[in-house]
């Protein structure tokens, strides 16, 4: 796997959306060029049925391991609930602090192919920072729902695996990652899974 030291910069543009066939959702794909990894495509939901609770986004490209997200369905996105992530063969753990206050506290902690990750938002909505011993991805997005552009800077020691990893939770529902934001989905989160424990 190819390594970039220093910084790259990267753009996805919305390449529009496929209408799902009957009783399938419609997929949104994002598509553009890392340098140094090739072309990159994020596609969320997957294809998926209407009537399955759970959606899965995935991330393909020359230079990027294959890479998917499984969770909960939440306005056609994949929740931190119930999740499964594989990236390059790998199945991931995950876990966060549902009670904590602050978005360091309340970061999405991952490892994965042997490497600890932690993923947490960055002021509002709209921004996210992936960080691993020696790399760090930093993403924003042009708006919340189907944005036109998603952008990102790795610095550091980044490879295709950091910078794939990135660009999938971007096709995750993570407004929870803060805590203003947690506030702000709880309601329609807690009315759509009243058997599980909502995902505070």
């Amino acid at each position: 796997m190819s390594t970039v030291q220093h910084s790259v910069q990267f753009e996805l543009t919305h390449a529009g959306s496929a209408r799902g066939r009957l009783k399938l959702r419609a997929t949104h794909t994002w598509a553009g060029t890392a340098p140094g990894f090739g072309p990159v495509e994020l596609a969320c939901p997957a294809e998926e049925d209407l009537l399955q609770e759970t959606l899965t986004a995935w991330v393909s490209g020359h230079g990027i391991p294959p890479m998917s997200f499984t969770g909960y369905e939440f306005r056609d996105l994949p929740r931190l609930a119930t999740m499964t992530l594989t990236a390059d063969g790998w199945t991931g753990t995950l876990r966060r602090r549902h009670l904590a206050v602050t978005a360091r506290g309340r970061a999405l902690r991952i490892e994965v192919a042997g490497r600890s990750y932690r993923y947490q938002v960055l002021g509002g909505k709209l921004r996210h920072e992936l960080r691993r011993e020696g790399a760090v991805v930093t993403m924003s997005r042009s708006g919340w729902r189907y944005p036109r552009t998603i952008s990102g800077t790795g610095q550091g020691g980044v490879d295709g695996l950091d910078i794939g990893l990135a660009i999938l939770l971007e096709g995750v529902y993570t407004r929870n990652l803060s805590f203003s934001g947690a506030l702000y989905s709880w309601p329609g989160r807690f009315l759509s899974r009243l058997d599980d424990i909502p995902d505070f």
